[in-house]
């Protein structure tokens, strides 16, 4: 049992907040009450000194705790603190951006049909572009062989500046063209892969329900 020491008494905790209730408050300046290392309770009008590395209570006049002076902390333990506080922020920032996301999923899509029909909707999008693209470059392959045909004329002679020009932009029109397809077909592959998360997701919404990480320190 804790035991309280006051003007050289000692006192069950019970009989402490009698006393100290009968008290005027300006008779009352407040008791502090600790365990240091050593594991003997100290208690005084003043915070123990022999307290500086442990939790201090003061106690209300009814014996309850008014507060709890932490003790100092060394520049180690800061830093921990800091760190774990940082830690503690970013697991809250990452549970709030899910809950947003989850939300956005639930009030978008009333079901998985849902889903994959919106998903066959960006991807056909994409291909249509991809479709764009390929007739272009179908036109400029034609176009690449007629300027063949004609250079054929200049076999043993420097081909003309303005065709060689122009069998110059064929080809970069064409690369460019490939170019475009190519990260077309990626976006396709990221829409698939974001759509597969987003069913993933939702099932477990419908299945388990939201659930948040635990963002203890």
């Amino acid at each position: 049992m804790i035991l309280f020491r006051r003007a050289g008494r000692l006192a069950s905790p019970l009989l402490a907040g009698t006393v100290l209730a009968l008290l005027p408050p300006v008779a009352w300046g407040g008791v502090f009450v600790c365990t240091p290392p050593q594991g003997r309770t100290l208690t005084g009008d003043e915070p123990p000194p022999e307290c500086r590395d442990v939790p201090i209570r003061e106690l209300n006049p009814d014996g309850s705790i008014k507060r709890v002076i932490e003790p100092r902390l060394t520049s180690e333990q800061k830093k921990k603190r800091d760190l774990d506080q940082q830690k503690v922020d970013e697991c809250k920032r990452r549970n709030q951006e899910q809950k947003r996301k989850d939300d956005a999923l639930v009030a978008t899509y009333m079901g998985e049909d849902d889903i994959e029909v919106a998903r066959n909707f960006a991807l056909a999008a994409q291909q249509r572009n991809i479709d764009r693209l390929k007739q272009r470059l179908d036109e400029l392959t034609s176009d690449r062989t007629r300027l063949d045909t004609e250079g054929e004329f200049y076999i043993r002679r420097q081909l003309p500046e303005e065709l060689k020009r122009r069998m110059d932009d064929n080809a970069s029109d064409q690369d460019n063209q490939r170019h475009a397809i190519d990260k077309i077909r990626s976006e396709m592959e990221r829409i698939n892969e974001a759509f597969d998360t987003d069913l993933k997701r939702y099932r477990e919404l419908v299945l388990r329900g939201r659930t948040a990480i635990a963002c203890e320190p």
